[in-house]
Formats: C-alpha cells, structure tokens, sequence
C-alpha cells in the first residue's frame, strides 16, 4: 500500500537537492529521489515497464540497421529513441496504482531523465559540427574541451528546462545541481560517448552499455516519488 508523507510538497522532484533530506519522515539521495521506500511490486513495474520501453525502439532500429541490438550505431535519432522509450516505460510501469501527487512527481523525474539523455548530446553534436568547420579547431584538446563542455552545460540547461517544463509558474524551489548532483547522474548523458569524436571515446562499447543504462534511467523515474 502507497504511504502517505506529511508535508508532501516538501519533497518535491524539483526540491529534491534541498537541505529537507534531514527529515525523519523521509530519505532522499543524489541519486535516487524518493520519500518512502518503495515495495517491490513498485520496483518491479518500474523496471519492467523501463526495460520493454527501452527494448521496443532499439529492435526497430537494430532492424532499421540490418544489425542486432548489441552492434546498433548511435546516432541522435537512436539516442533520442532508446532513451526517451526506456524513460516513458519506466513511468508508465510506475504510476499504475500510485495516488495524484506520486503520478506528478514520476512525470516530473522522467522530464528530468530525458532532458538530461538528450540535451548533452544535441550540445556536443552541435559543437562537433562547429569546429569541423575551422580545421585550426579541429584538434583533440578542443575535442576534449568541447565534449566536456556539452556533458557539463547540457546538464545544467537539462536541469534548467526540466524545471521550467514542470514548474512553469514558479511555484516551487528549482532543483538546483550540485557537484554531487551532477556525479550522482552523470550516467544519464554517457550517450555523448556514441558521438564524440575523440578516439578514446570511440573505443567505449556504447552499444552494448546504453540500453542498460537507458533502462537504469527509466527506472530511477519509475520509482521516484
């Protein structure tokens, strides 16, 4: 049975870096944005529902590809695909048979989830794509700076948009990303690593990692309450 928390609003998806992690009433964590533990048969349609949303896009490109599912090539569109579905599935499976406000704040982790899956690579391809232009550019410390640049910065604008999308009125404390924050979600952006071009990143085995952490990802928005 779904427990109800005094002073809900309190702890909030998007006030959940807040100092109110000292309450006796509820835990919270970088990483895991809860106010109650979750049962298992929460768990468990949290990560089911994540891991067919994940599944379902990345066989239609595995056959799009003419490949299979451990050799897909990740462009944005199969970045954007995988991650959004693993995410979407993950909430799904975790709102059946959870109240109003539980819904609210699944729905508001998942925008979170998914801005930070998208946004870091949309900024590295971009930035990618700018310095092919100008071979001075085009070394590897600028590679370098610029992929750091879009795993650092895309997280903060996924953050920023996240909160706008779910609080456009204001209405409650913006969920603010500390050092800490950023570590504890870094795995979110790790598609950037399909993208970039600095060789040693290309040697990751992305292909056969990203479902797993695009499932992952689904399931943190799935459990979150």
């Amino acid at each position: 049975m779904v427990t109800s928390i005094n002073n809900f609003s309190k702890y909030t998806t998007l006030n959940s870096f807040s100092s109110n992690s000292k309450s006796k009433n509820a835990y919270l964590s970088y990483r895991y944005h809860k106010t109650r533990k979750n049962e298992t048969h929460e768990a468990i349609r949290a990560f089911a529902g994540a891991t067919i949303g994940t599944a379902i896009p990345l066989m239609l490109f595995a056959k799009k590809q003419k490949t299979n599912i451990f050799k897909l090539q990740y462009h944005l569109p199969e970045l954007i695909g995988v991650g959004g579905g693993g995410i979407v599935g993950g909430v799904l499976g975790g709102i059946i048979k959870t109240n109003k406000q539980e819904k609210k704040q699944k729905l508001n982790e998942g925008i979170f989830q998914f801005s930070n899956v998208v946004l870091p690579p949309i900024i590295v391809t971009g930035l990618s794509k700018l310095i092919k232009q100008f071979p001075k550019l085009n070394t590897l410390k600028i590679k370098i700076g610029t992929t750091a640049v879009g795993l650092v910065g895309g997280m903060f604008l996924a953050a920023k948009f996240a909160n706008f999308i779910c609080d456009p009125f204001d209405k409650v404390p913006d969920r603010k990303l500390s050092f800490k924050d950023s570590l504890a979600n870094i795995d979110d952006a790790i598609g950037i690593m399909a993208l970039s071009d600095i060789p040693v990143l290309k040697k990751f085995p992305v292909s056969q990692i990203l479902p797993l952490i695009y499932i992952l990802c689904g399931y943190r928005a799935g459990e979150s309450n």
